[in-house]
């Protein structure tokens, strides 16, 4: 009797048992023994295949996909995401965004269709939380600070990643990259997983409280690979992938209270089930095309290493990260693993990529995941030759950098005041990135309609000026100038005042005056090195050559320089009358009803002063400090821990940490604000 899975599923393990043990002893990761037992065993290999029923290992294969994308979720879990915080996840959509970036223009350079080179930009963009688990734990370097930011960038890219392959999905339906599509794709896997999220934590844990009570490991297991697999048939039934669905499941067990004792059942099936998944990977590789596809291998694993080591790197230090700490992320983070393959079996099975794009992402994986260990190794020693090279104003500049993001974590009544004017000017600085980002992708859709006609007289432009993109693109740098000098302007304010935020109660007054300078400088300068990037991204589609980006850009540079004065101005202008157009009241329609506000104030201003930690008039009356007579403004309400006094009378005392709302006129505010801060003499 013969039994073709049987005598498969033996060679498969236990080929992949003696390669991983050989790995094991190297201090190499698993994963490259399991896609190398894949090699030994694949079709490409020997002239009489040594797999006989490869239909039902690809199957068992899919199940690998499903348990693995699953046992991710649960050392997700939502409260984990709450703990790494913002800074990670700052970090990782920085990453993401510029690789796949990076993948797509590498992918175009190399010829490829917009298809393929939107999933090589993908496949590009995660790293392996498998390989840096087992490399951290391997080096005993698990329990770190920078360890802990690379776990924390890690959950951000799977919850990335998974949502990639649900945009990537709808992607492919429509063979092509259409901004409305994307729209509506994602809209509908928000709505997917909201849904999914929702109802899964009111049916899931109570369920799994329920089936705990038994102690019946058995019982726990069968019940909990249901809602693992019930989740990833809703997915594929909406149009999603199996992988978002397993992985929603996992999030969501997560949450019960047994998930420890959930994650250990899963583990040994998980084990099993990613072993083949790993070595039928290695199956699909055919050695002999690879030294066909020799360039575009090597050429993308160094966009990859250098790619992400750089990426990482700068988004460790934006988010506070010490140089060395950072230095240890970006060489931990610059591989690729599971995820690229997934990605690239999706594009496979949708039937809407070219069929050597997936060897070359594999072979791209072996050759990163065989440097990364390397690299980490030797970030310790880079890191200190690294800081013996650095000019000292650029050490001091990181280290200010450094010690500003940690005061801005902590909470305190004054900066929570001031949290809420951060927040109000990077909503505006977002939202004319917003508007400037429509003007760019406006221009894209204009010249491809030009494009698409044939006759006109953009066709006799030059190879070497870009054509008819070009000038749509400088048009619309022109019409956007307005907006990023506004920006650039919003970006100083806020500099501004993270400045005075960082500064230590405990500082000398001629030190802080450099430390200040440090801190507004470079956020000045990453700011506007970040809505560079960002508008490049934008415009990417229609970004003129090199020598014409340069010289246009350094025009509109020029332009923005000269009429900077009467951009503000216009911008002022129009800011001033949005802002009367909303905050004028709505007339009746019954004549006889009088204005909410008398004329005599409508151009009286309000102001929200915060009351700092020593400022000398906490403690006194509002009566002592006779603000009316001495500055012209006057009290309306304070509001403190929450509550609201609306028209304090004199003998109300000001706390630290009050928030005071003023009227009166700009100059009248303005003195009243230096004397709530600094007391303004006696």
């Amino acid at each position: 009797m013969s039994f073709p899975l049987l005598n498969s599923l033996a060679v498969i393990m236990v080929t992949a048992g003696v390669v991983t043990v050989i790995f094991h002893r190297l201090r190499q990761p698993v994963l490259l023994g399991y896609i190398i037992a894949g090699v030994m065993v694949g079709p490409y290999a020997f002239e009489t295949p040594i797999i006989s029923d490869e239909e039902s290992i690809r199957t068992l294969a899919d199940l690998g996909v499903i348990f693995l994308l699953f046992s991710l979720g649960l050392e997700f879990n939502l409260r984990r995401l709450a703990r790494v915080g913002i800074s990670a996840g700052l970090a990782a959509a920085m990453e993401i965004s510029l690789m796949v970036w990076l993948g797509y223009n590498t992918g175009r350079l190399f010829g490829w269709d917009a298809m393929d080179s939107v999933f090589l930009g993908a496949m590009m963009s995660i790293s392996s939380s498998m390989v840096i688990v087992k490399v951290l734990s391997g080096m005993n370097r698990h329990r770190e600070p920078f360890a802990d930011m690379m776990f924390g960038i890690l959950v951000f890219e799977d919850i990335f990643a998974v949502a990639m392959l649900g945009l990537l999905s709808s992607l492919a339906m429509t063979h092509s990259v259409d901004f409305v599509a994307v729209a509506e794709t994602l809209g509908r896997l928000g709505m997917f997983l909201v849904i999914m999220l929702v109802v899964g934590l009111l049916l899931i844990p109570p369920l799994l409280r329920y089936v705990g009570r038994f102690k019946n490991n058995e019982m726990l297991l069968i019940t909990v690979l249901g809602v693992c697999f019930t989740a990833s048939l809703l997915a594929t039934e909406t149009g999603f992938s199996v992988a978002l669905g397993a992985f929603i499941a996992g999030a969501v067990v997560a949450e019960a209270p047994d998930r420890r004792r959930i994650i250990s059942l899963v583990e040994p099936v998980r084990d099993l089930f990613s072993a083949i998944f790993f070595v039928t990977v290695g199956m699909m590789i055919d050695p002999a095309q690879l030294f066909g596809h020799a360039v575009p291998i090597l050429v993308i694993s160094a966009g990859v290493i250098f790619g992400k080591t750089l990426t990482c790197t700068l988004g460790a230090l934006l988010t506070g990260s010490s140089p060395r700490s950072a230095i240890h992320v970006g060489a931990g983070m610059a591989q690729i693993g599971e995820f690229s393959y997934i990605i690239a079996a999706l594009g496979l099975s949708l039937g809407v990529i070219n069929a050597a794009l997936f060897p070359i992402a594999v072979s791209v994986s072996v050759v990163t995941i065989f440097v990364m260990p390397l690299l980490l190794r030797g970030a310790d020693r880079f890191a200190t030759l690294l800081e013996r090279k650095t000019p000292p104003p650029l050490v001091a500049t990181m280290m200010a950098y450094g010690q500003w993001v940690s005061m801005l974590r902590k909470a305190s009544p004054v900066a929570d005041q001031v949290r809420i004017v951060l927040r109000r000017s990077l909503l505006q600085i977002l939202l004319n990135l917003i508007i400037g980002s429509g003007l760019f992708i406006g221009a894209a859709a204009l010249a491809r309609q030009f494009s698409a006609r044939s006759g006109g007289w953009w066709t006799a432009l030059p190879e070497w000026t870009g054509g008819i993109g070009t000038i749509c693109w400088f048009g619309a740098l022109l019409v956007s100038l307005l907006l990023l000098i506004a920006v650039f302007r919003k970006i100083q304010a806020v500099g501004m005042i993270l400045s005075e935020m960082a500064i230590p109660h405990d500082m000398a007054r001629n030190a802080a005056v450099p430390y200040r300078a440090i801190v507004a400088n470079t956020v000045l300068i990453l700011g506007t090195l970040v809505v560079c990037a960002w508008l490049l991204m934008v415009s990417a589609l229609i970004l003129p050559p090199w020598p014409m980006l340069l010289f246009l850009g350094g025009v509109a540079i020029l332009v923005a320089v000269g009429l900077r004065a009467s951009f503000i101005r216009l911008y002022a202008r129009g800011q001033v009358m949005l802002r009367d157009m909303f905050s004028r009241p709505l007339e009746s329609t019954d004549p006889g009803t009088a204005p909410t506000l008398p004329p005599l104030l409508h151009k009286a201003g309000l102001s929200m002063v915060a009351v700092p930690e020593g400022s000398p008039v906490r403690g006194r009356r509002i009566g002592e400090l006779d603000l009316r007579a001495r500055t012209g403004a006057s009290v309306i309400g304070i509001e403190r821990d929450g509550s609201h006094i609306v028209n304090p009378g004199p003998e109300e005392a000001l706390c630290s940490g009050d928030g005071v709302m003023l009227i009166g006129n700009p100059e009248q505010l303005r003195a009243a604000r230096e004397l709530l801060e600094k007391g303004g003499g006696d």
